[in-house]
């Protein structure tokens, strides 16, 4: 079940080079030590144009709430991996050369709920290399 964003606004961001850092901790019934993790990718403004699309959103995965504004989204997915399913809710603030957010997710698994929470900072650091 795909859900259309309420108001689709094109997110207050610059095209280019972004840099990313993203947290996140597992808790439950096993607690993992919070990783980190950092990637840079090409930002376009074609990209920027689609809003919430422009998230790489697992094909298992359906969007039950996708509002997109000039300076922020809230989303929230449902997600059925491997036959755990599991609710994400999240947000982002959109700050021209950098943005933050956060994502938390509860999965159902067998040994039982796990809660996963993701945090991730961006900001531009340039502009794309010449393909």
């Amino acid at each position: 079940m795909a859900v259309t964003p309420v108001l689709a606004e094109t997110p207050n961001l610059k095209p280019g080079l972004w840099s990313y850092t993203t947290t996140t901790t597992l808790d439950g019934p096993m607690k993992l030590t919070p990783k980190t993790a950092n990637n840079k990718e090409c930002l376009t403004q074609q990209q920027i144009n689609k809003g919430i699309d422009m998230l790489d959103i697992p094909e298992q995965c359906a969007v039950l709430k996708a509002d997109v504004f000039r300076d922020s989204s809230d989303f929230a997915l449902s997600c059925n991996m491997q036959g755990i399913k599991t609710l994400f809710k999240g947000n982002a603030a959109f700050h021209g050369e950098h943005m933050n957010g956060e994502m938390d997710g509860e999965m159902n698994t067998p040994l039982g709920l796990m809660v996963m929470k993701m945090n991730f900072v961006s900001k531009r650091v340039g502009e794309c290399p010449a393909s």
